[in-house]
């Protein structure tokens, strides 16, 4: 088994247990941002697409949307969902327009271990807003980790073509959350076994708005999101524009 086959499998089986059940919960917090600002233009970027679920949203409100995303394997799934793909990474995007909502959903810049890269990933983005531009992006809470990372049971789901188990560990001192992926998923007619480590970093509010404010950006909005409605607070949804937009 290749590591892109087991890769490939964790994208089928992770899009099957939290990536649908996630953006259905995620989609009406959109939708209310995009009601309460209206856009001027139509076109939609979607940076970390991962499978692409966002996309086709965007599409149905009128957008042109677009999807990049630095994993080949997460963009052959999206492809069932979208045409307009990109490969590429977040610190370097490789686009030179403007669009205007952008969105990085699915905790993807928790993956984003050191600030400094952090900070060029909002750099990139900001390079590609213009004065009508929104940027909507999600990130665990950081009390999350402690909290849900540092649990003895595994998060496990599975269907008829799937199993996935996810047992992850959190060390507050280093910031750091790590997870073992384990499992199976049938993908062509073949059943791959999964088997993925996968870090995250932990970032306070405080780094966020920060490395937000160095590149540029400035939060209008930001909310506390509970998408599996367990009564707590799993991420912070950021909506922001570039501060020069917003002076005088």
């Amino acid at each position: 088994m290749s590591a892109a086959e087991s890769y490939g499998a964790f994208a089928y089986a992770y899009d099957q247990a939290l990536g649908q059940r996630y953006f259905r919960a995620v989609r009406r917090l959109l939708t209310d941002v995009l009601d309460r600002y209206p856009s001027e233009s139509m076109t939609h970027l979607d940076v970390c697409c991962g499978t692409g679920l966002a996309m086709p949203f965007f599409a149905s409100r009128g957008f042109v949307s677009t999807g990049v995303d630095i994993s080949p394997v997460m963009l052959n799934v999206a492809r069932k969902r979208a045409r307009r793909l990109v490969g590429g990474d977040t610190r370097a995007l490789p686009l030179r327009t403007t669009f205007s909502r952008i969105t990085c959903l699915y905790d993807s810049l928790n993956h984003l271990l050191d600030a400094r890269d952090l900070a060029a990933a909002f750099r990139e983005i900001a390079g590609v807003m213009d004065g009508d531009s929104l940027f909507i992006f999600d990130m665990n809470h950081p009390e999350i980790y402690p909290e849900v990372w540092g649990l003895k049971e595994p998060f496990v789901d599975e269907g008829p073509d799937f199993h996935l188990e996810i047992a992850t560990t959190y060390r507050r001192r280093e910031g750091l959350g790590r997870a073992l992926v384990t499992g199976w998923a049938a993908v062509g007619g073949k059943r791959i076994d999964i088997r993925e480590r996968h870090t995250q970093r932990s970032y306070e509010r405080d780094d966020i708005v920060a490395a937000l404010t160095g590149a540029g950006l400035l939060p209008i909005e930001v909310r506390e999101f509970d998408p599996w409605v367990e009564g707590r607070t799993v991420k912070l949804v950021f909506v922001c524009r570039k501060r020069d937009s917003l002076l005088p």
